[in-house]
């Protein structure tokens, strides 16, 4: 589907050609997953810029494996995940795939490319079904000029996702791979784990062995020695993607203590 402005006409400025979006009044968004909502809310738009961003909205539903946005695309917009967890990586220098970090709903992407006015240098696919809105670049460029306030909850929402701990604990490299891998099982079990009524938590990770050491900044040999010391020790049983945690409070008590170990000695 083209892209339109306010006054019915296609732009130049487009989506991915072989992607069919469509026109969504996302204005009238009240999702609470929606990572724009927020910042839309609160800003009084006139009524011209209202009917604006209502017609250039854009949304579309992606199947896993899809790419919502690929390395070297121009950058046309912003995307944000209302439903479903996709996957943002890079080819290095031997063109092999390093993760960068997972997104699910209330994720803003593509921010980094938009502002910076450079080509995407990420790639983002879709792990599981993603429903994901698009706010075109004319549009994000007209109203974070005209409204200093919608720039400001902008930002702030970018720069309180960047700024996520839970993102940065899991690379930090001089922590034992078995701790970030333990915190990186909390945020999955967290986001997507089910409990039974003893307590019994099952996950499924929308994410392969190798692309979760890539988010570790592990080696995959590391992950599986990692995945190997928590079965023996009866914290986690693995099977594929599919991990039973049979007590959370066992598990999560190693990084817990490990952190309360971590601030005594900054501290001294």
């Amino acid at each position: 589907m083209s892209q339109k402005n306010v006054s019915g006409r296609a732009t130049a400025e487009t989506v991915r050609p072989d992607q069919q979006w469509r026109v969504d009044a996302t204005i009238k968004c009240a999702h609470i997953d929606c990572g724009m909502q927020p910042c839309m809310v609160e800003v009084p738009f006139r009524t011209t810029d209202a009917v604006m961003l209502e017609r250039s909205t854009l949304v579309r539903n992606f199947e896993r494996g899809e790419k919502i946005f690929t390395e070297g695309d121009a950058a046309a917009g912003l995307y944000c995940v209302r439903g479903g967890v996709a996957l943002l990586s890079y080819k290095d220098a031997l063109r092999a795939e390093r993760a960068v970090r997972m997104v699910g709903p209330g994720d803003l992407v593509g921010y980094r490319s938009l502002f910076a006015e450079e080509p995407h240098m990420t790639t983002a696919e879709a792990l599981t079904a993603c429903h994901v809105c698009f706010f075109p670049k004319t549009t994000i460029v007209r109203l974070t000029d005209t409204y200093p306030m919608f720039s400001r909850l902008i930002f702030r929402k970018l720069a309180r996702d960047l700024g996520s701990r839970s993102g940065l604990f899991i690379r930090e490299q001089h922590l034992p791979i078995r701790f970030r891998f333990i915190h990186f099982l909390r945020m999955m079990a967290t986001r997507y784990g089910i409990a039974n009524r003893n307590g019994v938590v099952c996950v499924k990770l929308p994410i392969m062995r190798r692309q979760i050491a890539s988010l570790l900044s592990a080696r995959p040999e590391s992950v599986a020695r990692a995945i190997t010391d928590l079965e023996r020790a009866g914290l986690a049983v693995f099977d594929g993607r599919n991990v039973t945690i049979p007590d959370t409070r066992a598990l999560y008590r190693i990084i817990d203590d490990a952190a309360e170990l971590i601030r005594r000695d900054e501290r001294h």
